[in-house]
């Protein structure tokens, strides 16, 4: 068996969708270099692990005791625990619904996709109700207020009653038969915090000898806050590897005693103080090989075909806006792949891996590529998504060029449609420059979304409204949108000198000692709750125009395939066509569960539950026997015509 140097861990919560590229892109470079590396994906394995057949018994258990035990204050959540135990009692086949997103059969009609990511969501819907701490979606993690103090911290890292990783991860390291040099973790979520913790304490416990270093930029980050992170230290792990870790991962890897004599990039607690070493220079991108998936299952991600995420670029080539950290994560150094180099990239990875679909994770992907990638990818074998700047520098030939290489979906940052507020947090665009090309791209067959944010500070309700305003004018060229409140985030600009932004005063979060968001008051404009309320009125905006109203279920990677698959407009349609059937309630037998509970000494009491409306019906036998025995076809209007005490429940 091979000596490791190092075991790559990528723990939870992230994307279940694709696989990242961290861990592959830092394993090719260190295998070129001599290197022996294992790489796991451990985020994805969970998954399936929290939503497995062995974890539902305890979680009815759990969701029963919640059901009766629960008083009237807590009414709301008993509704959400019976919704969870109607999903439950359809298990078997919500599971098969499930798995089979990872098949390319789900993808044969919009009805059987729409059919196995909802049966997905509602399982992770109810096995988190069930969870006393946390609440596990596609792309969030609810911990409740695990992350108050360090004490709550260390109670649930070691209590496998409130943790669901910790169960898992015991079963994996006391799997790991290989031991390594070191132990490298990937956070680059605050999701995947409390995971990483606990699986670096049970590391420790299973392999008390073996060093372990978190990488990523969640921690580079968190190191700045030495009074908390240096409890970390030693009882659940030894390094933190600061921001890109190619060079310095070498460097320790290379070392005989990093203690005594620590390699580059690091952070390390030496005689009870957090000391941080110095910065090796940064690769090049032509320095940093093809990414290595091999030793990572592609078939086990929630994605009936896969899509391998790529960087064209490291840092931002604007690398201006106030409100973003990312590129201090890259010592404010920006580079691009070389267009020819991307070309051979993407065409060694598919040769490889048998795929065809790229989503490029850049800040944003520079205008120079738009001109030279057209030149140098190989038209019609490929489909890409990824995210970019407006400019005006950008014409109705660059999005053509971009669409006949395989650019389906593209991402943007327009954040506020208000030209003051553009001024004010670094990003100057214009609106007609925002028009032109959300026209250009529209018009060369490119799904367009935008990003924005109501509440950056000094913003006036009537500039917040401008932007609501310009997204509903514009819903025939913008082809979806997310919406929400302004971030203030550690080491972003604004963090810098928040009164020249316009902050009185920075607010650290209640409940999170690990929190790299802050609350804040403004001199002047929105307050944070007022720009909440905005993004409410927004969604009736929308509501009451007709627009965005399609679609809001489909994660980024999976609008790539359909994309790939459908010319934009039929995929509208088709959306158009899914969500009113959902809506008006047509396929009930996919939302309407039943089941009931048996209390010792009680009745029995039966329920009819509606996941996709959230209603909760308490009933009798005979209705139940009534949905049991119903054909499944049968339209809802139908079934409450014969039966209107189940018209409650049935309408969404």
């Amino acid at each position: 068996m091979e000596n490791l140097d190092i075991h790559l861990i990528f723990p939870p919560q992230w994307s279940p969708f694709q696989p990242f590229l961290s861990t592959p892109a830092l394993k090719a470079f260190l295998v070129e270099r001599g290197f022996a590396v294992k790489q796991s994906d451990w985020n994805v394995e969970f998954y399936d692990y929290f939503i497995s057949r062995q974890r539902l018994p305890v979680a009815i258990d759990r969701l029963d005791r919640y059901v009766k035990d629960l008083g009237p204050e807590h009414d709301s959540y008993r509704n959400q625990a019976l919704l969870a135990l109607g999903i439950l009692s359809d298990f078997d086949r919500k599971s098969q619904q499930a798995k089979g997103l990872k098949s390319e059969r789900c993808l044969r009609t919009i009805d059987e996709f729409y059919t196995a990511v909802t049966a997905f969501k509602r399982l992770l819907f109810a096995f988190s109700t069930a969870e006393p701490v946390v609440e596990v979606g596609t792309s969030s993690l609810s911990t409740s207020d695990v992350l108050s103090s360090i004490p709550s911290i260390d109670e649930f890292c070691s209590n496998p009653e409130i943790n669901p990783f910790l169960s898992f991860f015991r079963e994996k390291v006391r799997a790991v038969k290989n031991e390594p040099r070191y132990f490298g973790l990937s956070v680059i979520g605050q999701e995947q915090i409390l995971a990483g913790l606990t699986l670096s304490r049970v590391l420790k416990e299973v392999f008390p000898d073996v060093p372990i270093l978190i990488g990523g930029s969640v921690f580079s980050r968190l190191v700045d806050k030495t009074n908390m992170i240096s409890h970390f230290f030693k009882k659940y792990f030894d390094f933190v590897l600061r921001y890109e870790g190619e060079s310095p991962l070498v460097e320790l890897l290379e070392c005989s005693d990093p203690f005594a004599t620590p390699s580059s990039n690091l952070c390390l607690l030496k005689n009870g103080k957090i000391v941080k070493t110095k910065l090796a220079p940064q690769v090049t991108l032509e320095q940093i090989p093809v990414p290595d998936f091999s030793d990572l299952d592609l078939n086990s991600y929630y994605s009936p075909e896969t899509v391998l995420p790529m960087l064209t670029t490291r840092g931002c080539y604007w690398d201006k806006c106030a409100f973003c950290y990312h590129g201090m994560i890259y010592g404010d150094r920006y580079r691009m792949l070389q267009p020819q180099t991307f070309a051979e990239t993407i065409e060694e990875l598919s040769e490889k891996y048998g795929v065809k679909h790229f989503a490029l994770n850049d800040e944003a992907i520079p205008p120079k590529l738009f001109t030279h990638l057209p030149k140098t990818v190989a038209p019609g074998k490929f489909y890409f998504t990824g995210l970019y700047k407006f400019e005006k520098y950008f014409k109705p030939e660059h999005y053509r060029g971009m669409y006949d290489i395989g650019f389906r979906s593209l991402y943007i940052g327009l954040e506020s449609a208000n030209e003051r507020i553009q001024r004010h947090m670094k990003k100057d665009n214009t609106q007609d420059v925002m028009l032109a090309n959300l026209q250009d791209a529209h018009d060369a067959g490119i799904w367009n979304h935008t990003f924005n944010f109501f509440g950056f500070p000094t913003e006036t309700r009537k500039e917040a409204m401008e932007t609501a305003q310009f997204l509903v004018d514009h819903a025939d060229i913008i082809h979806s949108e997310g919406t929400g409140v302004f971030s203030y985030e550690h080491n972003a600009p604004i963090s810098k000198d928040p009164k020249s932004y316009g902050v009185s005063e920075v607010v650290q979060k209640p409940g999170n000692v690990l929190e790299l968001y802050y609350d804040y008051e403004v001199t002047d404009g929105l307050s944070q709750e007022e720009a909440a309320d905005l993004v409410d009125e927004f969604g009736q905006m929308k509501k009451s125009a007709g627009v965005y109203s399609y679609g809001g279920w489909i994660p980024r990677e999976h609008l790539l395939l359909l994309l790939s698959r459908y010319s934009r407009e039929v995929l509208l349609r088709k959306l158009e066509v899914l969500d009113r059937g959902v809506h008006e309630g047509v396929s009930w037998a996919e939302n309407v569960n039943w089941f009931t509970l048996n209390a010792s000494g009680h009745q029995p009491r039966h329920f009819v539950v509606n996941t996709q409306a959230g209603k909760v019906l308490e009933t009798n036998r005979d209705a139940v026997v009534v949905l049991e025995f119903l054909p499944k076809d049968i339209p809802t209007e139908t079934v409450v015509q014969h039966f209107p005490v189940l018209e409650q429940v049935m309408a969404n």
